[in-house]
């Protein structure tokens, strides 16, 4: 045999375990997607315990929760990708006696706890965060009557609350801290008693949608967002609160990157008092959208109406925007309001001068300077008929 021959022989051999080599692999891979998912359902039926079968959930399992009224206070632990589901007419509320955990040490029971792997600090504060729980989700839940929040996530990463009812609970319907790409869609939000009916807070990468959501009659503001930064929050019907959406800065970081969109934000004029000690706030009542202090933030195509200052108000209005704590604090910084249509308001826009804020293509009739309406109108009309349409 000569040495060319002997190279061809060579490269068939090479080219025959190469092929089978191939086909071998796809018959693996078609074997890997014939096995079917391990993902489990437990139903829990009235009488039964939710918990328990939270406890036995792994990644990827669904607990659902058959119609009927459940008295517990739920945990998901350093779990991911587990869905707590609700049949409609199934009801959480709290039960008769409380066992301490991470959520209700203090006797402040809260309905549905989310929270990642934290460790407990040296000095008295919040936990640290070790690692985030990924895509828990609650749905189709009715959260009412507790004496803390309905819904409490912290250190979690694209953790989802949807279609649920959080109504009458003794402090927030919903607080979000230290989470990542949380998203609060198409709940209703209903006479929480806290500083608001949804509240996200704590995290300057948070990157959270709250959309699609009706927010009424909470004791505080419908929608707060506090030393937050990076969302959207849009299509929300907002109404009966003291303040509709509002974003805070100096608690105590920095709030921005926020897009307000699209949101009917109604008669916000509730009374919320003055409080004093740890988290004071003055008096509010009678605001629509509120931006204190926030930066890079754009409020656009909302439709606000009907604000008046029915009580006592450090600021009020349609729209306003002002420093962190009104006349002192983090000033706003390249805000921009455009294309809201802020009618009926007492005044519809009201902005405490200081910072850079742009007003352009607003409908309104009155504002704080008086400057601003007039000038939003005639960058309007020079736009034409077409900007004016997309301006509602």
């Amino acid at each position: 045999m000569n040495r060319r021959q002997d190279i061809g022989e060579g490269s068939q051999m090479y080219r025959v375990k190469r092929a089978s080599l191939a086909a071998g692999l796809v018959v693996a891979a078609l074997l890997v997607l014939a096995i079917p998912a391990s993902a489990t359902t437990r139903t829990v039926s009235p009488g039964q315990s939710i918990q328990a079968a939270i406890d036995l959930s792994s990644p990827g399992d669904t607990v659902l929760v058959e119609k009927g009224t459940y008295h517990e206070y739920l945990q998901i632990v350093d779990k991911d990708r587990i869905t707590l589901k609700g049949q409609k007419g199934a009801v959480l509320k709290p039960p008769a006696v409380v066992t301490p955990n991470r959520c209700n040490s203090a006797g402040e029971v809260t309905g549905v706890c989310v929270f990642g792997r934290v460790a407990k600090p040296p000095v008295p504060g919040p936990p640290t965060v070790v690692r985030e729980s990924q895509g828990d989700r609650i749905t189709g839940l009715t959260i009412s009557g507790f004496e803390n929040d309905g819904v409490f996530f912290f250190a979690t990463n694209r953790a989802r609350v949807d279609h649920t009812n959080l109504s009458g609970n003794g402090v927030y319907g919903a607080y979000i801290s230290k989470s990542t790409r949380t998203r609060l869609d198409f709940n209703r939000v209903r006479g929480n008693k806290g500083k608001a009916g949804l509240f996200v807070e704590g995290s300057q990468n948070a990157h959270a949608k709250v959309t699609r959501n009706k927010v009424a009659n909470n004791h505080g503001s419908g929608i707060l967002l506090r030393d937050v930064q990076y969302g959207e929050v849009s299509r929300n019907r907002v109404s009966g609160n003291c303040i509709g959406i509002s974003v805070f800065a100096d608690a105590p970081g920095p709030a921005g990157h926020w897009k307000i969109s699209r949101n009917r934000s109604t008669k916000n004029n509730r009374e919320c008092k003055a409080t004093t000690g740890k988290g004071a706030s003055p008096a509010f009542s009678g605001i629509g959208i509120a931006l204190f202090g926030a930066n890079h933030t754009v409020v656009s195509r909302n439709v606000v109406h009907a604000h008046r200052r029915k009580h006592p108000s450090v600021v009020y209005g349609g729209i306003v925007v002002a420093r962190a704590n009104i006349k002192s604090g983090t000033a706003p910084k390249k805000d921009v309001i455009s294309r809201n249509r802020v009618t009926g308001n007492r005044p519809d826009v009201n902005w405490v001068k200081s910072g850079r804020v742009k007003f352009s293509r607003n409908i309104c009739r009155s504002s704080k300077p008086a400057k601003i309406c007039r000038s939003s109108s005639r960058r309007r009309s020079r736009a034409g008929p077409r900007s004016r349409r997309g301006s509602s």
